[in-house]
């Protein structure tokens, strides 16, 4: 075997346009022309890349060139973790949606892999010099996301997206959230660039960037994003002064820092709880993925899948803090997020490998710069850039406390984790060794060209085209026109017949057309792909409930879709109420007063459910139940006119005829033509 030194292999410079990209356009890119606009897109397009980086990768090495190869722990550790993600996956209570991702998130094993490759490429390809450009272009990916956000903040939207978020700051990540934890990652790199500049115009731009990075994340209203920002500019002034002293002033002020930041968060726990706002409601969930995690401590339920899962042990109380019909499908904690999706073993090796990674980064930051430079034989990746992207990584792993990882704020950690691999790996000079005849070389990387154009049209073109066809249908149905919805929704489901929501589309199109056949068949498609999913259930039973105007015979089954439900998740509340409302309506006060009893015990502040057994009860000739029920009903829901009138009723039925006509003049005055209040106002003027 022939070998000879070279500087670089042909394809190193497409490498780094491509990690280039995917640090410039992941954060930026918004899909305007599909259902899920933010996160899928943003996952589509960057497995698409990586996968091209990675076969980038592939082809110099089947062309001799050697990279530099990984520290053995890290390597033991990445090959470790992979092989621990795949057997959650082979055992998961969804291997489809463990694979690839939900239809909102797309964060399956695919994408996991993927933020893995993006690593391996950065940390055995990046040198010195590339480190620098990468980190410059992440940092100007801030310029037009901080003045979005302003835009946004100031109320106008000048991009065309829709999104169930509060708040109105999507920026291009899609929420406010979001926003503040990728520009929190991106402080410590832009602080570092100020302070470093070599000219005053530099210093000044690049200190604005921050300012403007630092009011942006005030403006977010985002707890997580906040605290991630003040753990950033801690961590990195720590890193940049700790060299410098004794060991024992490092260890005391780290402990120092570490029983400091421990008395904030027990602070800001114990004061977000009492306050029963976002803070109790993360407080709640972690309390329910504790209870869900003890049956599959080990390997996890698979990536993405809690949605499926938490429902079962869903805490009632949980309403109360984040509204009503809000799916749980993070524990907005990256320990319980990691452990739930595979596994608590998975979890302790990643932490393990980011461990090790921050520890020789912190090892080469303790060594004076000349005494580094020496080692490498080149000028190696400066002390304050090293520092800064320790930094970064520390704060990832602050904020996901709190939040969670998107495809932005992961490919930045990963690629920095990269990064400090390769300024703490000493580097040798790439040889090329010549092993495999020019046909053998070119006939293996045509096959992996071709895997590599299946891979991305089945795993990430599919599901685009997919959700191109479904934003269409949503369009046509906007406009009115559901039977041009129903053929968009149709073609999407072709496209992907593993995704329930598509079904979903479907169904509650063609029932809205009156074919109910094709509803039917539609949604027990979607519940075969998602069994554990109550709210199919509960749409099961609304379709059922359609057609009973025209088949009464539905109406048992409707109430068997919603037993169902309630089977999988009995502490939702909103299914209770559902069900309830749907037997008032059939004439069956007896199950209507069973079940909203229940959704009012699990969610004390339903005014629709407190109705609705205001009725149950003044059908059943129970006026002082009743009563009681529509006074809370008109606390809780005092826009209904329905509600005033039921109040009225009982009033009339007690002959508390001053108050009876009261009511119901507040019922007339929500709605001037409600027919049952009118007719109470003539029987009330006879009286």
């Amino acid at each position: 075997m022939q070998q000879r030194e070279t500087t670089e292999h042909p394809l190193r410079k497409w490498q780094e346009a491509v990690w280039l990209l995917i640090a410039l356009l992941i954060p930026l890119f918004v899909n305007l022309w599909v259902e899920q606009q933010f996160e899928p897109s943003k996952v589509w397009l960057l497995r698409t890349l990586v996968w091209v980086l990675a076969v980038l990768w592939l082809g110099g090495w089947l062309g001799g060139f050697r990279p530099t190869p990984l520290p053995s722990p890290i390597r033991n550790l990445v090959i470790l973790l992979l092989l621990v993600l795949t057997l959650s996956t082979l055992l998961s209570t969804n291997h489809y949606i463990a694979i690839f991702g939900t239809l909102e998130r797309a964060n399956g094993l695919l994408t996991q892999v993927s933020y893995l490759l993006l690593f391996l490429c950065v940390a055995t390809q990046i040198n010195a010099q590339s480190s620098r450009l990468l980190l410059h272009v992440v940092i100007l990916t801030a310029v037009p996301i901080c003045l979005l956000g302003l835009a946004q903040a100031t109320g106008w939207q000048p991009l065309p997206v829709y999104t169930d978020a509060r708040s109105l700051m999507t920026t291009t990540l899609g929420r406010a959230n979001f926003t503040g934890a990728y520009l929190a990652l991106l402080l410590p790199l832009t602080l570092t660039t100020a302070h470093s500049a070599t000219n005053n115009w530099s210093r000044i731009g690049y200190g604005a960037l921050a300012t403007l990075e630092l009011i942006v994340i005030v403006l977010a209203q985002a707890r997580a994003a906040w605290i991630a920002a003040i753990a950033s500019i801690g961590v990195l002034l720590w890193l940049r002064f700790a060299p410098n002293w004794s060991r024992r002033v490092r260890w005391m002020s780290v402990l120092g820092g570490l029983v400091t930041f421990g008395g904030v968060l027990t602070l800001i726990l114990q004061r977000g709880i009492e306050n029963a706002g976002s803070i109790a409601a993360r407080w709640t969930i972690w309390q329910g993925s504790l209870r869900l995690l003890w049956s599959r401590l080990w390997l996890g339920y698979g990536a993405d899948t809690l949605e499926l899962n938490f429902p079962s042990v869903y805490p009632p109380q949980l309403v109360y803090y984040q509204g009503r019909g809000v799916v749980v499908d993070r524990a907005h904690n990256w320990l319980l997020d990691w452990s739930l999706n595979y596994g608590i073993v998975a979890t302790v090796i990643f932490f393990v490998l980011v461990t090790l990674i921050l520890r020789e980064g912190w090892v080469r930051l303790a060594t004076p710069q000349n005494a580094a430079a020496s080692l490498s034989g080149e000028k190696p990746l400066e002390n304050y850039w090293l520092a800064a992207c320790l930094a970064g990584i520390c704060t990832q792993l602050v904020g996901n406390l709190f939040l969670f990882e998107v495809a932005a704020t992961a490919i930045l950690f990963w690629m920095l984790l990269g990064i400090v691999t390769a300024a703490t790996t000493h580097r040798k000079k790439q040889v090329l060794q010549l092993s495999l005849p020019r046909w053998v070389r070119n006939g293996v990387i045509a096959i992996i060209i071709l895997m590599l154009g299946w891979a991305i049209w089945q795993s990430n073109a599919r599901p685009l085209i997919a959700d191109v066809h479904s934003w269409r249908g949503t369009r046509a149905l906007s406009q009115g026109n559901p039977s041009a919805a129903l053929a968009e929704y149709s073609e999407a489901v072709s496209r992907q017949p593993q995704r329930a929501a598509y079904h979903v589309a479907v169904a509650l199109t063609a029932a809205q057309l009156g074919s109910f056949e094709q509803a039917e068949r539609a949604m027990r498609e979607a519940i075969a792909l998602r069994p554990t999913d109550p709210v199919l259930f509960a749409q099961l039973a609304a379709i059922y409930a359609r057609e009973a105007i025209e088949t009464p015979e539905k109406i048992e089954m409707a109430y068997g879709a919603y037993k169902q439900a309630i089977a999988i998740a009995p502490t939702i509340a909103l299914t209770y109420q559902q069900y309830a409302d749907l037997a008032l309506r059939s004439g069956d006060a007896a199950v209507a007063l069973i079940q909203a009893q229940r959704a009012v015990d699990l969610d004390a502040t339903d005014g629709i459910a407190f109705g609705i057994l205001g009725w149950a009860q003044l059908q059943t000739g129970n006026l002082s139940a009743a009563q009681g029920a529509f006074e809370q009903a008109v606390i809780w829901q005092p826009d209904s006119a329905d509600f005033h009138l039921g109040l009225a009723t009982v009033y009339f039925q007690q002959g508390r005829f001053d108050a009876a006509h009261q009511e119901m003049t507040r019922s007339l005055l929500l709605d001037p033509t409600y027919a049952p209040s009118l007719t109470l106002q003539l029987q009330l003027a006879d009286k």
